[in-house]
């Protein structure tokens, strides 16, 4: 409970911070000017976001853990980077200073234990003159390794996110709770985060939160791989922060033959070499994302793994992703080929242009559907338990309040829309034990699926559009229940979060189309559903 609750902490406190925080960026001096060449946007952006990752991380966290131990030294780690990164977010630090901020950071975990001593085909521990200088050079890596990814709207916040869940899931696997807690509250963070700086975003997170983000991974990387209560293989952080240390393998070459220093900026990373190839942002961004889901399901998988097949995956990997790279490079192939023979907006398929009526109809459409699939609840549903049905005319009340709030049409359909969708799709999932009904139920979801589809498919792209945070949140809720965890297979979360997903994407269909009329009919019949849930099971 602890894990959820320190989660959805971090994620909503977050969330209400970014907005303040993009407010007053002027006056905190935590803005980033496009001015440079290497820039990829071409306005001044706020670069605050790291602060509200931080903020909500650390706030649910000083509740919950006593700072003592590793986890205290963890903390002011924390602190020295984040210090040093607002710095430089505010003034441009010279790279000495970031590395001396990097450098004092690293040698205060060491002191309090989190050290590499243990790594592949070497049976004995490695001595202090050996493993001090083997966690230095792995956690400056990986935290400038984090910080260069940090140059597209997703990518380093994504990626961070995900190798932050393979750690929790690998920390609940051997029992390592505080690892598992400080991980969740950290995605969280991450995910709220991600709302507002998916392309095209409204914020950056600065140096102060990718670095902070490379910082405590690396560090929850090692606790898990190095202690003696761990069954883990050393090997797991280097397939952990597999990309952040590719992309420094790659681009180090390039900056000592250039004679540039290695903390400093430029335009060879990985996704600038991708851009090259003529990748859009978003594309960029989602191939990295599935990149890194593969690296995280091979560390899941080898997990428990002999030195040589660890590492020979982990190898394997970064050769044949290199060598694509350098192939595609030097024989001049392009992701996107000009098609001068017929104009893009010519392309689309003949049978969608022919169904003019779904683009006029699609939100009467879905409204209904969302509606008549929420009035039914109260119908197909038996043997709730009294508390299910107490919170239910809980909830209910309260949302009857928002529903009369004056302009606040967006705000109640969606908070309404996403608590009534995540409330009876999991009494749905766990009461209903009639199969035919649940076919129906999900041939339901299914056709809506379809339908909304080709809504999407048929808007114009400034009212509704899917982006990579939908890419990664479908991966994440299509991994995470194959994972033979029994608190994952008891709760069905798999299932819950499928078809709670397909309600939330239709309400924010409704939400883009921005029809007050509309949202207000399906907030009401969400309303309706959970009093009448609540007043026939009570």
């Amino acid at each position: 409970m602890e894990l959820v609750y320190s989660f959805a902490v971090s994620l909503f406190l977050t969330i209400a911070l970014i907005p303040l925080l993009i407010r007053f960026s002027v006056q905190l001096g935590l803005v980033d000017d496009p001015g440079a060449d290497r820039k990829m946007h071409d306005k001044v952006m706020p670069r605050s976001g790291g602060l509200a990752i931080i903020l909500g991380a650390f706030i649910p966290l000083a509740f919950l853990m006593s700072m003592e131990g590793v986890i205290l030294f963890l903390c002011a780690g924390s602190a020295i980077i984040v210090f040093f990164g607002l710095m430089d977010d505010r003034a441009e630090l010279n790279y000495k200073w970031k590395l001396f901020g990097q450098t004092l950071a690293v040698i205060l975990v060491m002191a309090g234990g989190i050290v590499i001593e243990d790594i592949p085909f070497v049976e004995e521990a490695l001595p202090a003159s050996l493993s001090y200088p083997l966690t230095m050079v792995f956690l400056l890596g990986v935290i400038n390794g984090v910080n260069f990814s940090d140059g597209l709207d997703g990518l380093a916040a994504g990626t961070s996110l995900l190798a932050l869940a393979a750690i929790a899931i690998l920390a609940t696997v051997i029992g390592f709770q505080d690892v598992a807690l400080i991980a969740m509250t950290v995605i969280g963070g991450t995910l709220g985060f991600l709302r507002y700086n998916t392309f095209p975003a409204r914020i950056f997170m600065g140096d102060a939160g990718s670095q902070f983000l490379g910082f405590i991974t690396a560090c929850l990387a090692i606790v898990i791989t190095q202690s003696e209560a761990s069954a883990l293989n050393p090997f797991l952080p280097v397939l952990l922060l597999g990309l952040p240390i590719l992309d420094v393998v790659q681009v180090l070459p390039v900056r000592i033959k250039k004679g540039l220093p290695l903390p400093g900026p430029d335009k060879e990373h990985f996704h600038h070499q991708l851009i090259k190839l003529d990748f859009k942002h978003h594309e960029v961004v989602a191939l990295i994302y599935i990149l890194q889901i593969t690296m995280m399901a091979g560390a899941y998988l080898f997990r428990f793994a002999s030195d040589i097949e660890i590492t020979g995956f982990y190898f394997v990997y970064v050769i044949v992703v290199l060598s694509a790279l350098y192939g595609a490079h030097k024989y001049g192939w392009k992701m996107h080929k000009i098609d001068t023979e017929m104009p893009r907006r010519d392309r689309r398929n003949v049978l969608l242009r022919k169904a003019g009526w779904v683009y006029h109809w699609s939100d009467s459409i879905i409204t209904i559907a969302l509606i008549v699939f929420f009035l039914a609840i109260p119908v197909v549903l038996f043997g709730i338990d009294g508390q299910f049905a107490f919170t239910a005319l809980s909830l209910a009340s309260l949302m009857a309040l928002l529903h009369f709030m004056p302009r606040q049409n967006i705000l109640a359909a969606r908070i309404t829309t996403y608590c009534v969708s995540i409330f009876s799709v999991y009494l749905l999932t766990v009461n209903i034990n009639d199969t035919v009904a649940m076919v129906y139920i999900d041939g339901f979801l299914i056709a809506l699926t379809i339908f909304l589809m080709v809504a999407i498919r048929m808007s114009r792209r400034e009212q509704f559009r899917l982006d990579t945070q939908d890419l990664l949140m479908l991966l994440i809720v299509i991994i995470v229940p194959q994972l033979p965890l029994e608190s994952l297979k008891s709760l069905s979360i798999g299932s819950i979060a499928l078809r709670a997903a397909v309600l939330m994407y239709a309400c924010e269909f409704l939400i883009a189309h921005g029809n007050s009329t509309r949202l207000r009919y399906l907030t009401l019949g969400a309303t309706v559903s959970l009093a009448a849930v609540g007043i026939t099971h009570i």
